[in-house]
């Protein structure tokens, strides 16, 4: 698609946001499933459970920026050169909503667990409903943001896009330390490592 669309730049903002929540719908809104009954050998080993948390909100980070950066050089290539307004804006959304949904799926995982067995072709972290919940919630944040950072990518000043981005990566760094401090709580790790381990 991002080959075959043909966009412009400030037109490309819409992709990194559909490439992650669709990568966090895959591996991260349910995050600890992937354990399985894994979680229940990885909580006896000598490791801190933040050091657990960052290694997992780390590897679904990478993913997540892998991923939709390649989508947009693929769109890049019949893009034409941006201006410094049009590339500064499309960074700024790639970091943004990478963090936002990363933030959202970490969230996700420590309130809402569920026991997943993924071995099967047909199986989903979650159950279809709250896989529903999810995609919607993850599609209207990504794109509202998205949609900001296209209208700014019409503004020769790189500086305003920097300056916007700034409070939408502070709010999903606060939301990213609440989801560590649920996991680092060992009530609430308990709850989450039985329920998917079950």
């Amino acid at each position: 698609m991002a080959l075959a669309g043909n966009l412009t730049w400030s037109q490309m903002t819409i992709l990194p946001g559909l490439v992650a929540s669709g990568g966090a719908l895959l591996f991260g809104v349910n995050a600890w499933c992937l354990e399985h009954r894994g979680g229940l050998w990885r909580e006896s080993l000598p490791v801190g459970p933040g050091t657990v948390f960052a290694a997992r909100t780390w590897v679904l980070a990478e993913f997540l920026l892998v991923a939709s950066f390649t989508t947009m050089v693929l769109a890049g290539l019949r893009a034409g050169v941006p201006t410094a307004g049009e590339l500064a804006a499309l960074l700024c959304t790639w970091t943004v909503v990478v963090l936002q949904v990363v933030a959202s799926a970490m969230r996700w995982s420590g309130l809402r667990p569920f026991a997943t067995d993924m071995r099967s072709a047909r199986a989903t972290p979650a159950p279809p409903v709250v896989m529903v919940g999810y995609s919607t919630k993850l599609a209207v944040v990504t794109t509202m943001t998205s949609l900001i950072f296209s209208g700014l990518a019409r503004i020769d000043a790189w500086q305003v896009s920097v300056l916007v981005a700034t409070p939408f990566l502070a709010w999903s760094v606060v939301r990213l330390l609440h989801a560590r401090d649920t996991w680092v709580d060992p009530v609430a790790r308990a709850r989450v490592v039985t329920t998917v381990a079950a």
